[in-house]
């Protein structure tokens, strides 16, 4: 099965949210709001009316800096959000760290975690994966691409909604592991956000071809 394409967006200024109608052939349109300060992101409530008519196509995603993001939230203004945003059943991604720390709903959300500096052993990766994986969306597991990265996210597509990123300027990686059994593949709708992302697009054709090359293998 063919792993669902997310594009992603960055939402520099609030206005931006008018481009999300130019991505609907993606599966998932990742709408990146850490790219916006605490003014702009707290004043998002007031646009759920134009949100709401692409609910099903939405990822809204307020990055931890600590975790990649562009600019740092306020924890009470994110978690505030959060709530809104579970309350509305929209889908939403929310670091495991914040959920460590504070009282928030990942319940059908994306539950992430991003190692830039070091691997994770493996045990400690399942561990994680085994705590949220059960009423999350997917678990989002992005780790570098240093000796080993592969002995540590390989194992991770066992799981059915689990979602791995090798953090590698060779973008074929994350093609890879789309076929091997990650839930979402990330690309960038207008600019890379991350190394090796592609554009949405292209990962569409490329998942389209292979599709189209095993079906007629199949019928043959």
């Amino acid at each position: 099965m063919r792993p669902l394409i997310v594009a992603s967006l960055p939402i520099k200024k609030i206005e931006d949210l008018k481009f999300i109608g130019n991505f609907l052939d993606a599966d998932l349109i990742e709408l990146r709001l850490d790219y916006l300060k605490d003014l702009e992101v707290s004043v998002i409530s007031d646009y759920f009316e134009l949100l709401d008519k692409y609910k099903n196509k939405l990822i809204i995603t307020l990055r931890d800096k600590a975790e990649g993001g562009i600019n740092e939230l306020a924890d009470e203004l994110k978690i505030r959000l959060l709530k809104e945003l579970y309350d509305k059943q929209f889908l939403y991604d929310v670091e495991v760290s914040f959920l460590q720390k504070h009282n928030v709903p990942y319940d059908n959300a994306i539950v992430s975690i991003h190692y830039f500096n070091y691997l994770p052993t493996s045990e400690k990766v399942k561990e994680i994966v085994s705590k949220f994986y059960e009423k999350a969306f997917s678990v989002k597991i992005a780790v570098p691409d240093l000796k080993g990265y592969k002995e540590v996210i390989l194992p991770l597509l066992e799981y059915e909604n689990v979602t791995v990123i090798p953090m590698s300027n060779n973008p074929l990686e994350r093609i890879a592991v789309g076929l091997l059994g990650s839930k979402l593949v990330y690309s960038y709708a207008i600019e890379p956000l991350a190394q090796g992302q592609l554009y949405y697009k292209k990962v569409i054709q490329i998942f389209d071809y292979i599709n189209d090359i095993i079906t007629s293998s199949s019928v043959t």
